[in-house]
């Protein structure tokens, strides 16, 4: 018999059984690959640091490159008025560069360190990640669902 969790998180619901993890809410598919987000509260006080967990799923029959960094994420914080601020710091990569493929059917997690600045001013926010790989030599940029989030 297998055991069957319900975790609700910042409006998003993930159902785990204990031999795998199902997202239910995911942004749209490009080439069969999918990108979705969580984080773990959607409250957020101005200038404070948070984690932004990420799920990439390869549907595809293609095998998919990732560059694996979390500054190759763009985490934007877009207010009802359509002002974005990206919550990634930049930073200049000085190592080599690593890449991972993901076969068909497999999953990618990665956790995004993002800072709610002081340039963010309180309000109610959608936040979204992009984030690129690449598929039979070819670059394609996935968009996650949108969350709702307030900074305080």
């Amino acid at each position: 018999m297998k055991t069957i969790m319900l975790l609700c998180v910042a409006a998003v619901c993930t159902v785990q059984a204990s031999d795998s993890q199902t997202i239910t809410n995911w942004g749209e598919s490009v080439q069969g690959v999918q990108l979705s987000i969580t984080i773990a509260t959607n409250v957020f006080p101005v200038g404070s640091s948070a984690t932004v967990e990420s799920i990439i799923k390869n549907s595809s029959t293609n095998d998919i490159s990732l560059l694996m960094s979390a500054v190759n994420f763009n985490v934007l914080l877009t207010n009802n008025t359509g002002k974005s601020n990206n919550l990634i710091k930049p930073v200049v990569i000085l190592y080599p560069r690593r890449f991972v493929t993901i076969k068909p059917g497999e999953e990618s997690d990665e956790s995004i360190p993002v800072t709610f600045g002081d340039a963010v001013e309180p309000g109610d926010y959608t936040l979204e990640a992009t984030r690129h790989f690449t598929m039979n030599g070819k670059d394609f940029e996935l968009v996650s669902n949108l969350l709702k989030v307030q900074v305080k």
